[in-house]
């Protein structure tokens, strides 16, 4: 063959390929437009084709070696079949080719201390199971499925591996759909057989690091853009440094790496909307007086970009093509609705996020490759995400969850710790420095990824607590049976706490450090959940049960006052200028047993442990209601409650940081009475007299939701 031959050949062999690298990666049609197909003009994305080569056949000589060694191993297992167990143990290492034989790997002594770090987090069965290669993956997928769960296993959890590939559909051009095995549109997929294995995870998870470090170096490269969708520069970024620094960590759902690089490149991880999401939602943690669209009025904070946000929607009809940032978009717009008080829009926008992640199969674990690693983290991400506001929205409005555990099958297990060990400190608008509160630490660990990971274990146990109290058809007998089991579950979660994501209630002051607020909000959100399993068998709950209510009026009381505490420090540390929502569902469900306890034991003297906790919590929550207007019901429903009981507000030292220790001994003597339900009240009636009052306020509130009491 003469050179000019092979060159023609060779220059055959290379070309544009067929479809753009974004259609190819997504598997999905391209109309291999040039120099934009029409898929990328519509979104709005960089268009790339790349120069591919052809592959090569196959020699006669390769395919005649695969015979061989196909009919060897045929060989093998037909003597496998008519073999004793014993014949199979000694014979099948002398049997296998050469070409199979096992061949260590080499590693640097670099790795080799990567693996072994590894291997100390893993649990001891797993060294039993090396020599069995069926074993061991099922042994690591169990492990990788619910790593918060060892030991603390219920009926609930006990299928740590399901088959999940009867809901994934692969249709004729490859793409893969969310279709279960009663659907009309169902076309099945096998069952991957593999998972990765310890050393390729920790390649994918240094992959990861090492791309977010990079990327977080090349931000700066947004500086030398004039806008980011018709918002100047200086302005977009002063938003995403907001977001970045509080929104961000709550739920992990933006993965930033992957965001500010679309950003400023083009990619399928970014998106207009997503942008005016962030910035709609950011905005009422700034005090600039630009981001207001009536000066003055924090409510009307982010008003042009939620505007946005609902044009987007609609001009480029994003409810008919989810994709990942709008789910991310939606789900940010719904949390922030609820707390600005616009219940409708916040519960529907929700309710669509959580309708596309079964849309585009992320309730479902796919196994990551070296390429998709980025994917699957993001995947993950952006499911528990989800998943944990689905459950906090269910309890905050005192409506059923949308999202079951048990339909879902997603390793909890994030990959990319980058943010980890980053050091939190609280964003400083540089245009408004004196505006805004000073620390006088260098930072705190941010701990992002294993707080998350433990808000996302806690987000079981809330599914658990409304199935089992909150639910059409509860009943008193159920929520027996189940408050022991679940009571167990927040226990164990909370002895099984890190000690990183620990809160010293009981020290007088802070350390000189005090925690990153994202630890702060799952203590108040574990707080919480207690007196929410409790709360319904006490003497006046919905659920009530006179044997339980004793210790369970205990139990609520001790939560409620630790929920007070952790918020105060929260605010003592850092203001409550930038927490979240659900800080303010933790103190609505702190008064409520506040109120009640003041009223119980304190109505005649009008102070003591339990008023000044009211207090103290109503002053927080209003606090919290200047980036949030939608406190504001919530609150008022604490003060109708205290109006009704003619309970009043007493003097308390804001600044004060801790209550004196003889406050502190009050919980623990509740129930030291011969007789709980006999304790003399004030209007010479007991207790139970008491709380059996047909006018008592109480009486028809169930304690699931804020807005099911007006």
């Amino acid at each position: 063959m003469t050179s000019e031959v092979r060159q023609q050949r060779s220059d055959k062999s290379l070309g544009l390929s067929k479809a753009c690298e974004y259609c190819r990666t997504r598997k999905i049609r391209c109309d291999s437009q040039k120099p934009r197909c029409g898929s990328c003009v519509s979104q709005h994305r960089e268009c790339v084709f790349k120069e591919r080569t052809a592959k090569e056949r196959p020699t006669l000589a390769a395919l005649n070696s695969l015979r061989k060694e196909k009919k060897r191993l045929q060989e093998i297992i037909d003597g496998l079949k008519n073999s004793s167990h014993d014949a199979v143990v000694a014979g099948i290492l002398a049997s296998f080719p050469s070409s199979l034989d096992h061949q260590p790997t080499r590693t640097s002594p670099s790795n080799d201390m990567a693996v072994a770090d590894i291997m100390t987090n893993i649990d001891p069965s797993l060294e039993h199971a090396q020599s069995s290669p069926q074993s061991h993956l099922r042994t690591t997928q169990a492990q990788l499925s619910h790593p918060f769960d060892h030991g603390q296993a219920d009926e609930s959890d006990s299928e740590t591996d399901p088959d999940v590939s009867p809901f994934i559909s692969v249709d004729e051009e490859g793409n893969l759909a969310s279709f279960g095995p009663s659907s009309a549109l169902q076309s099945p997929m096998c069952r991957p057989s593999t998972v990765p294995t310890v050393s390729e995870r920790e390649h994918q998870r240094n992959s990861l690091i090492a791309n977010a470090v990079i990327t977080r170096q090349q931000e700066h490269a947004l500086h030398s853009l004039q806008d980011l969708d018709g918002v100047p520069i200086e302005l977009a970024i002063h938003l995403l440094n907001l977001h970045w620094n509080r929104q961000h960590h709550t739920f992990l759902l933006t993965y930033r790496p992957a965001i500010m690089r679309d950003l400023f490149y083009g990619g399928p991880y970014a998106s207009r909307f997503l942008l005016n999401a962030i910035f709609a939602c950011a905005a009422k943690f700034s005090q600039r007086p630009d981001v207001q669209e009536v000066a003055g009025d924090t409510a009307t904070s982010g008003a042009r970009w939620f505007r946005r946000c609902d044009q987007l929607l609609y001009e480029d009809k994003l409810l008919l093509n989810p994709s990942i940032p709008t789910v991310v978009g939606l789900a940010l717009l719904g949390s922030t609705y609820n707390a600005r008080g616009e219940i409708s829009k916040g519960w529907l926008l929700m309710g669509y996020a959580l309708r596309m992640v079964y849309d585009l199969g992320l309730h479902i674990e796919r196994v990551a490759t070296p390429e998709s690693a980025e994917e699957a983290e993001i995947r993950r991400r952006v499911f528990w995400g989800v998943f944990v506001c689905d459950k906090l929205q269910s309890l905050y409005l005192g409506r059923p969850i949308a999202m079951r555990f048990a339909d879902t099958h997603v390793l909890p297990d994030f990959l990319d710790g980058m943010e980890e060990g980053e050091l939190w400190t609280p964003y400083i608008d540089p245009k408004m420095p004196d505006v805004e509160y000073e620390l006088a630490f260098a930072g705190t660990p941010t701990r992002s990824v294993s707080c998350f990971q433990q808000l996302c274990s806690l987000s079981k146990i809330m599914e658990k607590v409304i199935n089992n109290n909150y639910v059409i058809g509860a009943t008193s007998e159920k929520a027996r049976k189940g408050l022991r089991r679940i009571d167990d579950s927040l226990e164990k979660w909370m002895e099984n706490l890190p000690k990183g994501l620990q809160i010293p209630l009981a020290e007088e002051t802070m350390p000189h450090a005090p925690p990153s607020p994202n630890i702060f909000n799952i203590h108040a959100i574990y707080h919480t959940l207690v007196v929410l399993l409790h709360r319904p068998i006490i003497a006046d709950g919905h659920l009530y049960a006179a044997s339980d209510s004793p210790m369970s009026l205990l139990r609520c009381t001790i939560a409620a006052r630790a929920i007070t505490l952790t918020v105060r420090k929260f605010h003592a540390s850092y203001s409550l200028r930038g927490a979240p929502y659900l800080i303010a569902y933790a103190l609505y469900v702190a008064c409520t047993i506040h109120v009640r306890n003041a009223a119980m034991f304190e109505q005649t003297t009008g102070q003591g442990e339990h008023c000044t906790l009211l207090s103290s919590s109503l002053y927080l929550l209003e606090q919290i209601g200047v980036p949030n207007p939608g406190v504001s019901r919530p609150t008022a429903i604490i003060r109708r409650l205290m109006a009704t009981k003619g309970i009043s507000l007493v003097q308390v030292d804001h600044n004060s940081y801790q209550l004196s220790q003889q406050e502190t001994a009050m919980p623990e003597n509740l129930l030291q009475v011969d007789n709980f339900m006999e304790l003399d009240f004030p209007g010479s009636q007991t207790i139970a007299n008491w709380l059996g009052d047909p006018q008592d306020p109480f009486r028809d509130d169930q304690l699931y939701g804020f807005m099911d009491t007006l």
